[in-house]
């Protein structure tokens, strides 16, 4: 199956963000790009895990078992 190609997109950030992703992404040695995109990524995922944890407890508070 072909890879989608990327969307080129401008972003303005404050200076003071753009040296703490700049810094970080030193630190995980990677680009600025692939920095945000993983920051992106995990917070995606983060929403996520959280919605799927909120609905367990839901559906477990309703059936009487927590």
């Amino acid at each position: 199956m072909a890879q989608a190609e990327p969307v080129k997109f401008v972003l303005r950030l404050p200076p003071s963000l753009h040296k703490k992703i700049k810094r970080r992404a030193k630190s995980n040695n990677t680009s600025m790009n692939k920095e945000i995109t993983n920051i992106l990524n995990d917070s995606f995922a983060s929403m996520t895990m959280e919605s799927t944890l909120n609905d367990l407890i839901k559906r477990l508070e309703k059936k009487k078992v927590i």
